[in-house]
Order: C-alpha cells, then sequence, then structure tokens
C-alpha cells in the first residue's frame, strides 16, 4: 500500500497531490479502506465505492464549518464518482496480477 490517493496508474506527482488535498479534508482511513478493498477484491467493488463515499462523508459531517462541510461533501461526491468511472482499472489489481497490497 503505497499511502497515497489514486490509482496506480495516475503519474505519481498527481496522486502526490490527490494526497495533500484529501489530507486537507478527510480522515487517511477513508482511502486507506478503499485502496484496500480494492487491492483485495473484495468486498464487491460497488461495496468497496458505497464505504468510501459514507466515510468521506462523515469526514464532511465533522469538518467544522458550513463551508468545509460544503467543500468536503462536493470532493467526497467527486471522488466517489470517479471510483465508480474508473475503478474498474484497479479493482482487483492484487489478485489479478499478485501485486503487493
Amino acid at each position: 500500500m503505497s499511502g497515497e490517493v489514486g490509482p496506480w496508474w495516475f503519474p505519481k506527482p498527481l496522486r502526490q497531490a490527490l494526497t495533500w488535498l484529501s489530507g486537507l479534508f478527510f480522515d487517511t482511513a477513508s482511502w486507506e479502506k478503499h485502496d484496500e478493498g480494492y487491492a483485495r477484491g473484495h468486498p464487491s467493488r460497488a461495496e468497496c465505492d458505497r464505504l468510501f463515499l459514507a466515510a468521506m462523508l462523515l469526514d464532511a459531517s465533522q469538518a467544522g464549518p458550513v463551508w468545509r462541510m460544503l467543500v468536503c461533501s462536493l470532493l467526497g461526491w467527486a471522488f466517489w464518482v470517479s471510483a465508480r468511472v474508473g475503478g474498474w482499472l484497479s479493482y482487483g489489481k492484487a489478485e489479478r496480477n499478485g501485486a503487493p497490497e
């Protein structure tokens, strides 16, 4: 596990930027658990993404001022949509390719 946000196929500078941005709004557990599930291929991709969104929205609800909650919520939904659209490239990668988790 790299500890960085974003799929393995994103360039490292982009993953680093997403990690920095995510760290401003979300608890790292939200993406680490999501990435662990994706690497293992369990639970289902839809369930991994649902839990990911739920964790981000929970973080958003605890973000403080309303503007921060709104930004956090919008980012959470954007990350969820991104995972739903492009996540098939990464889901179960460790299981299929023998890649390290």
